[in-house]
């Protein structure tokens, strides 16, 4: 938790109110903590009325099971301001306040390591799923409209029989853009593409992966969170005792829950307490990195030669200016060179191995450079900082991959989650 300036929301809804057919105050109470909120209370009143003027008591026996709710949840700003949409979206009817207050005191801080949570009290019940003969393309719409790569397969009875996922779409499915591009260019774009496969019909059993990788509701979180690391899984299955899916539990729920715990207020005067792993110990020095005057041919070659997926930009003093993600490339040029910039992306060719077609579009491209091509707006974290703290802050941010800088803002390396969370769990 932390100290300082917050914001507190509060949400009065009645005991009886229902969002897709669950009670409404348990599902707010999930979503806040999928969304990495510090705590959350919902206190059930003994009397009050609301915008429809009826009376709920406890002491009217006919009106006994619709009790006033209301649920409370102090955090910090941006935080609070994130979860205002889906709050009001998912309460449509509720009486929803906000207002600033001061955090003199908070629970104990989290130091290293992951709280001692079991799987059920952290991963998702609501699962996206299809079946083995579902056609490929109903996986491909799922992808498009959600914030995931990979769904579960289940059979008639609920149980987990394999895992479809971007990459198998890629690598057996016929696909030819992958899907983490989607954000990047017009949807309707991406399905043209989608629409185009060899053979649209082939069902799911014959580009799923089998043999699935699952866990059990009352498995301890760490242990999960480290067998997602040691098998580089994102998201992981949930299942009961007869292999009947029942949740599931995502890479960014993990890092929700440390953000939950140990939000990043750290400051570069700070030192890491104990046997605390630092950002500098994990990090990666071989940084892909170019000038803001770099050319659209530098900012390919790197990123197609690199496993970061992402080129850091600089100035003169080597101080961050930006970044320069595939996603940029597509999003911040015109629709006609998307063809040959997602060949050069997909196939990860450098732009002199290209085809003839593909350099004929990027030739359109000469005069951009990376000023014009990055995002400005980067998150970097301080080579001292706890990985936890820059755990904490990757989730919060939603941020994959972090530039890191020493005390003098100079870019020193780059660290990403799987490498931090592998280090939060030795």
């Amino acid at each position: 938790m932390f100290t300082g300036r917050a914001k507190q929301v509060t949400i009065f809804i009645g005991e009886t109110d229902q969002y897709h057919h669950q009670a409404l105050y348990m599902t707010i109470i999930e979503m806040l903590r999928r969304e990495g909120c510090s705590g959350a209370t919902a206190t059930r009143g003994v009397a009050g009325f609301g915008a429809s003027s009826m009376i709920h008591t406890a002491a009217i026996l006919r009106l006994s099971f619709d009790q006033p709710i209301v649920i409370t949840v102090v955090d910090r700003p941006e935080r609070i301001d994130r979860i205002l949409g889906p709050l009001q979206e998912m309460a449509p009817s509720a009486l929803i306040t906000v207002q600033e207050v001061e955090v003199v005191q908070s629970g104990a801080p989290f130091k290293e390591g992951l709280p001692d949570l079991k799987v059920s009290e952290v991963m998702r019940r609501e699962v996206a799923t299809v079946h083995a003969d579902s056609p490929i393309t109903q996986v491909i719409e799922l992808l498009l409209d959600k914030d995931f790569t990979a769904v579960p397969v289940v059979d008639d009875q609920g149980k987990v029989v394999g895992m479809v996922s971007d990459n198998d779409l890629l690598l057996r499915g016929g696909m030819n853009v992958t899907i983490s591009l989607k954000k990047a260019t017009d949807l309707d774009y991406v399905r043209e593409l989608h629409e185009s496969l060899e053979n649209p019909n082939r069902k799911v059993s014959e580009v799923m992966t089998r043999e699935v990788v699952t866990t059990a509701p009352d498995t301890i979180l760490a242990r999960a969170a480290r067998v997602m690391v040691d098998k580089h899984l994102k998201r992981l299955p949930v299942v009961d005792g007869d292999g009947k899916l029942v949740g599931i539990l995502g890479r960014l729920d993990v890092l929700n829950t440390i953000a939950a715990v140990h939000l990043p207020e750290w400051h570069p005067e700070a030192h890491a307490v104990g046997a605390q792993a630092t950002v500098a110990e994990v990090m990666s020095r071989d940084v892909p990195t170019v000038h803001e005057n770099a050319t659209v041919e530098q900012i390919f070659d790197l990123l197609v030669s690199s496993t970061h997926k992402r080129v850091i930009v600089v100035d003169d003093k080597r101080h961050v200016v930006g970044i320069v993600a595939d996603s940029d490339l597509i999003s911040k040029v015109s629709r006609e060179s998307w063809p040959g910039v997602m060949e050069i992306l997909i196939s990860k060719v450098p732009l002199g191995r290209a085809s003839v077609e593909a350099r004929k579009h990027i030739q359109k491209l000469r005069a951009r450079f990376a000023k014009d091509l990055m995002t400005r707006d980067v998150v970097t974290v301080r080579e001292k900082m706890p990985v936890a703290s820059a755990l904490a802050l990757s989730a919060e941010k939603r941020v994959k991959r972090l530039p890191v800088v020493d005390g003098d803002g100079e870019l020193v390396g780059i660290v990403g989650r799987t490498e931090m969370l592998r280090a939060l769990l030795a």
